[in-house]
């Protein structure tokens, strides 16, 4: 996130938040960078995602409650289902990429142990016959393509070339960020070495209409301090 925060190349909005304990006044949850309003804020695109569960407008997957944040062994998923006997039918674990190189989008922006054991996770589940899907969530609408970041993270790669052999499905969208909240934005081809991604289930195509975006507080640039001193 680094390349996002460098000061004078980009601006930065913020949040009112308050609370018990808390040393800022508002939360940092967006830059403006090569001319685009860019998430920084991983909780936005879950809640984004969780809204189009919990809505049904996941084309593809039959009715059925989504269960969030579901433990399997000493790990959670974002989302899952369990049948009628509790038997697990379908994983999704969500990642958010903000870091763009060009056209590409990437991930991870940093070594991720826990996203990597995650894959492997996904990739053991799909080999049992579970629907298992990595969806990754694209912070920003200006990129016209994934790709993993394997200069810095060469296993999250291997990782993710191995799941998606085994059946995992892979997508990736772009969030459209504005001023009072986020939309979803354009799917994008996953690059993958040796790979045929394919495209998720069936992610939904908002026309436009109040289901599409998830409302935030009107974003503000960003005080110089946002301490509560």
């Amino acid at each position: 996130m680094e390349e996002l925060l460098i000061a004078g190349q980009t601006t930065r909005f913020a949040i009112p938040a308050s609370g018990p304990g808390r040393v800022t006044r508002a939360d940092l949850v967006a830059v403006r960078h090569r001319g685009t309003l860019v998430s920084i804020d991983s909780r936005v695109a879950n809640r984004l995602v969780g809204r189009a569960f919990a809505l049904g407008r996941l084309r593809g997957f039959g009715a059925g409650r989504w269960l969030s944040e579901p433990r399997l062994g000493h790990h959670r998923l974002d989302f899952g289902r369990r049948d009628a006997d509790g038997a697990f039918t379908h994983l999704v674990e969500l990642k958010s990429s903000n870091l763009a190189v060009g056209p590409t989008a990437m991930f991870p922006d940093a070594p991720t142990v826990r996203g990597t054991a995650h894959l492997g996770l996904l990739r053991a589940m799909a080999r049992r016959g579970v629907h298992c899907g990595l969806l990754m969530m694209i912070q920003r609408d200006d990129v016209d393509e994934f790709a993993p970041n394997a200069a810095l993270d060469p296993e999250f790669t291997r990782a993710l070339e191995r799941a998606a052999a085994a059946g995992v499905r892979l997508e990736a969208r772009t969030m459209v960020v504005e001023a009072t909240g986020v939309r979803w934005g354009r799917q994008v081809p996953v690059r993958l070495p040796g790979v045929t991604a394919l495209g998720f289930y069936s992610w939904p195509r908002f026309p436009g209409g109040p289901n599409s975006s998830l409302p935030l507080p009107p974003l503000r640039p960003c005080p110089s301090d946002l301490s509560n001193g």
